[in-house]
């Protein structure tokens, strides 16, 4: 019988029988290998108690913010965590957008856009994490986005409205190439206010050089009283003319606690105004704080009725409040007579008692004779109030009584702000003069046999005047002189102008409601990122 290949193979084992105990490099390199497997996970696992917010960039794409740092090592305080709920062996494989999934709105209420949204648009944003990407180092701003970021619908604004008509410009993808000119200086509202610049910055406001209206010293003591001296010039000589310039109404703050805060407060105080009502707290300084009749105007246009008499009485005039309209602006000033006429003893006050009369006499005829001497002043008064050189009309357009209709003022927008859907800082941009941005605004006389005009167009450069300096470094500038420089340089991201929440809201700031999250927690919760 021929020899088995296998035996041949099984006689190399003779007297080796125990072979596969026999250590080889193979098996010790397996342990080996588990040892170290071991030590590693105990390390891990000491490392995760000792130091979790080191261990946590080794599974992390980096630092959080500094805004979010004290939850770095809490994961579950910003994203939703990880549940059995809705496990399925095919999400095993679908876990790159898990990360994705955030809970933004427990601190940020994160107000809507707008509402005129495609689905897809509505689906992209509702993801925080699609524009506001963390994990990018402690420096990393948030908000401070990409252009992309913005131009993904701006780009082709109406493919992403939901009914093809956005309310803004169609198509805008950079600030320097093809970005509109401003909204307001597009289509400039027509001005209710007569107001001019130039006028008023001219010395004693005058209209020509020399003319007798300027506003002396000694005129505005006579108006106003030592206080307005003391806030608007440091001359004591009557026949000085005062002069404004800019910062005497343009305030970026209140300056509570400086001298200049004291001379207007102690204006107001004279004149009986409740000083909170017209000096606002510390402002952040973007804007310019509004101006304000009591606090700027009425040193030298004092709104007062006029004088008058009764019989043999002769009433002095008196302050009329501002903003007042119709009806409210009747009763004030006919209430103000009223305290006059009682004030100088108005012979219908009289009450002798004559032999066997009453000593109460009724006040009903002295009533009604006080009330017609009042109504009587007030209809001489109120034309001179609504329509004369020192009343509404002389810087307000004014709709004359007609009947029984009284005057009506034309009611003022509020242009504290003119670029309600940007930003602008004041304070960022003060190493300018104001005339830079506002030309027309310097001091400057009325030409021979003309006046100044009252009513100015909107005095704010447009676009190009900004992209002088936000522009690529190089940028060539035309100066009002004709020459030129090299400027640019200065960012001009989307972002450094415009907010993306709660947009159709744009004079709302930081702190409007929209902003607020439904139920803000308390500090120990805040912290555990609950």
């Amino acid at each position: 019988m021929p020899r088995s290949p296998s035996r041949d193979l099984s006689d190399r084992f003779t007297g080796n029988r125990r072979y596969f105990r026999r250590p080889d490099g193979l098996r010790g390199g397996r342990y080996l290998l588990a040892a170290v497997a071991f030590g590693l996970a105990a390390l891990w696992a000491v490392a995760e108690v000792a130091a979790p917010t080191k261990v946590a960039y080794s599974f992390s794409h980096g630092p959080v913010a500094s805004v979010h740092a004290a939850w770095e090592s809490d994961c579950a305080a910003c994203h939703v965590p990880s549940s059995t709920s809705g496990f399925t062996a095919a999400s095993l494989f679908d876990t790159r957008t898990r990360w994705q999934a955030m809970t933004c709105e427990k601190c940020h209420a994160g107000a809507a856009h707008n509402d005129n949204l495609t689905a897809t648009g509505r689906e992209f944003h509702a993801q925080c994490s699609n524009c506001h990407r963390d994990h990018n180092g402690r420096n990393f701003s948030l908000v401070k986005l990409a252009d992309s970021d913005c131009t993904r619908c701006h780009a082709n604004l109406p493919a992403n409205a939901a009914n093809g008509s956005p309310k803004c410009e169609a198509k805008v993808t950079n600030f320097v190439t093809d970005h509109p000119e401003f909204r307001p200086l597009k289509s400039p509202p027509e001005r209710t206010l007569k107001f001019s610049h130039a006028l008023h910055m001219s010395p004693g406001q005058a209209y020509t050089k020399g003319g007798q209206e300027a506003m002396t010293v000694g005129k505005l003591r006579q108006l106003s009283g030592e206080a307005a001296v003391a806030r608007y010039t440091d001359s004591k000589n009557d026949a000085d003319l005062v002069t404004l310039d800019c910062a005497s109404c343009h305030q970026l703050d209140s300056e509570a606690g400086t001298k200049g805060y004291d001379k207007l407060k102690l204006a107001l105080d004279a004149a009986g105004d409740p000083t909170r009502s017209v000096l606002p707290a510390r402002a952040a300084g973007a804007t310019l704080l509004p101006i304000n009749f009591e606090a700027h105007c009425r040193a030298c246009h004092p709104l007062r009725a006029p004088d008058g008499a009764a019989g043999n009485l002769v009433i002095s005039g008196f302050d009329v409040p501002h903003r007042k309209q119709g009806a409210d602006l009747t009763a004030e000033v006919s209430g103000g007579y009223l305290r006059s006429l009682v004030a100088k003893d108005h012979p219908a006050l009289a009450q002798p008692a004559g032999p066997g009369g009453m000593v109460d006499q009724p006040l009903a005829q002295p009533a009604a004779t006080l009330r017609g001497a009042a109504d009587a002043l007030t209809a001489k008064a109120l034309p001179m109030l609504t329509g004369g050189e020192g009343g509404c009309a002389k810087c307000h357009d004014v709709t004359p009584a007609s009947g029984n209709t009284p005057a009506k003022v034309a009611p003022l927008p509020n242009h504290s702000v003119w670029f309600p859907w940007a930003l602008f800082d004041h304070t960022a941009h003060r190493g300018a003069t104001c005339a830079t941005c506002h030309p027309g605004t310097s001091a400057a006389y009325a030409a021979p046999g003309t006046q100044l005009v009252e009513k100015e167009p909107v005095q704010i450069l447009g676009i190009d005047s900004c992209r002088a300096c936000h522009a690529p470094a190089g940028t060539k500038v035309t100066l009002p002189d004709k020459t030129t420089l090299a400027g640019g340089g200065v960012r001009h991201g989307c972002t450094d102008c415009h907010r993306y929440h709660n947009a159709d809201h744009g004079l709302q700031g930081r702190g409007a409601k929209a902003g607020f999250p439904v139920k803000p927690l308390d500090l120990g919760d805040f912290i555990r990122g609950k």
